[in-house]
């Protein structure tokens, strides 16, 4: 088994470079065209998968529900692959979240994996809900079968995997770019490696 982590479309906050988090942010056209074009991607790249598993946050239902369409697998929502809550950083543009928040910002670029951003969650407490909601999802299936998952999730929960797939500290996520309705394949035994260095 493989799982393919895609990150939803763009919206138009990802144009304005507003750090999103928790805000629900719908899909603008060209996040329905790239949800398309990942279909497109998925079909001529012969990747198959049993179901779709999303996010319920709005930009990630609307691109998995495009996916469905293409694909007739069915989609479930899942609590715990929504974005990182990014508290009081959240609606602005990090420019302006170094010029209201400078000292919460320094803290927390400080020490990542641990700090909290003010009113948000840190990648540490991100990493532990995405995968007791893995588990949950993955209990239901034989990960020794070659049937395949597709999570439509958000970037930084993305990065989070990425990172600690190849050991790049957190402080160097920004050298980590997730795209938009791009997927991202993981192994199973790439996921539980991960799981076992979350403690």
């Amino acid at each position: 088994m493989k799982i393919y982590f895609a990150r939803h479309g763009q919206t138009d906050w990802n144009i304005l470079r507003k750090v999103q988090g928790t805000t629900d942010i719908p899909l603008n056209e060209t996040g329905m065209l790239q949800a398309n074009e990942l279909c497109q991607y998925l079909q001529d790249n012969h990747i198959s998968f049993a179901k779709i598993y999303t996010s319920y946050q709005i930009r990630a239902r609307q691109t998995a529900q495009i996916i469905d369409w293409h694909f007739h697998t069915g989609f479930e929502v899942v609590n715990g692959l929504e974005e990182m809550n990014l508290g009081l950083f959240e609606g602005h543009t990090w420019e302006e979240i170094e010029a209201l928040y400078p000292e919460e910002l320094r803290l927390w670029n400080s020490y990542k994996r641990y700090n909290k951003s003010p009113q948000g969650e840190s990648y540490q407490m991100v990493m532990e809900r995405l995968f007791e909601a893995l588990d949950n999802i993955l209990e239901q299936y034989d990960t020794s079968s070659d049937q395949n998952l597709l999570i439509i999730s958000h970037g930084a929960v993305i990065m989070t995997l990425i990172a600690m797939n190849n050991n790049i500290p957190f402080e160097q996520s920004h050298t980590i770019a997730v795209e938009n309705a791009r997927p991202i394949e993981f192994t199973i035994e790439e996921l539980y490696e991960i799981k076992r260095r979350l403690n």
